[in-house]
């Protein structure tokens, strides 16, 4: 009973989805076959796992439905596991690293160091994703992720923190703006000017906030959001100033759709990055995949 992993997956997929159609096309079959599959599954359980609801979209979990998804989350994570484990055997590091990030250093400082690992580990898939910095803690601790990659990172219980990078940061505005033709700018000149700001949650805004504090300028915040791109919009179009990664800005700068302003050598400040793993045995490719970003680590 409950010998078919295939199976067990598509129900996770059918319970995470709540879609038979979404299942369907998320592992290439039809919906039938889906229906195929937990009506198997239910026979072998003798118990009836979903149950429909016609004033609701999608299904709903039975108790049992809800205990089997729980078992079938954890067999199937076990199973990965042991078969990246025998992975690791072979010769040629290989297998699948699962990497979450927050936009701004996924999109912008991550790229130029994932091309060469990958020509270097030809047999080593990554699966990015991104999300907000709360997140990406929690999906490495709960083991859905391998390796997470944030901004401004603190030492956390159960994780392992490595250096990535540091950003400079920078000001930016849009080419018309009265400061874009500055060789550099005070932090204390910014003092009233319309600012597009990170959302209050972020790292990256509480540094900011902390800088500005510290030079006397009080912004005027006209809007906060959680994405890089959103507010380099915003600033392209004039609604305001703004300061972000250096690193970040580049492509928009040479596109003239972006001024990128130095801030004066006394308020220059950079803005940390790092790799979270869990403090456990790490698998060769997640070793691999580490020592590229950040250098060698230890045993």
């Amino acid at each position: 009973m409950l010998n078919d992993l295939r199976a067990l997956q598509l129900y996770c997929d059918l319970v995470e989805t709540r879609s038979f159609s979404l299942t369907a096309e998320r592992n290439f079959i039809t919906q039938s076959a889906v229906s195929q599959r937990i009506r198997t599954l239910e026979k072998e359980t003798n118990r009836s796992l979903i149950e429909r609801s016609s004033g609701q979209r999608g299904i709903l979990l039975t108790r049992a439905g809800e205990t089997l998804y729980e078992g079938a989350k954890e067999l199937l994570q076990r199973a990965s596991e042991l078969s990246e484990r025998l992975q690791d055997l072979g010769e040629e590091v290989s297998g699948t690293v699962r990497v979450v990030t927050v936009y701004s250093v996924g999109l912008h400082a991550l790229p130029k160091r994932l091309k060469p690992f990958l020509a270097q580990y030809p047999k080593i898939n990554v699966h990015l994703e991104y999300s907000q910095t709360s997140r990406v803690v929690q999906e490495v601790l709960s083991g859905k992720m391998d390796v997470g990659i944030i901004a401004c990172p603190a030492p956390r219980q159960g994780l392992t923190l490595y250096p990535f990078e540091e950003d400079a940061m920078a000001l930016v505005c849009a080419p018309e703006h009265p400061l874009a033709d500055r060789r550099e700018v005070a932090l204390s000149e910014l003092a009233g000017l319309p600012f597009i700001a990170f959302d209050a949650h972020i790292p990256t805004r509480r540094l900011i906030d902390e800088k500005l504090r510290q030079a006397g300028a009080e912004v005027d915040i006209i809007t906060t959001f959680d994405n890089i791109e959103t507010i380099k919009n915003l600033v392209e179009i004039g609604s305001g100033v703004s300061i972000l990664p250096l690193e970040s800005t580049k492509r928009e700068a040479n596109e003239k759709a972006l001024k990128v302003v130095p801030l004066r050598a006394e308020d220059a400040f950079t803005r940390p990055t790092g790799i979270l793993v869990k403090q456990t045995n790490l698998r060769s490719a997640v070793r691999a995949f580490v020592s590229a970003m950040c250098g060698e680590i230890g045993a």
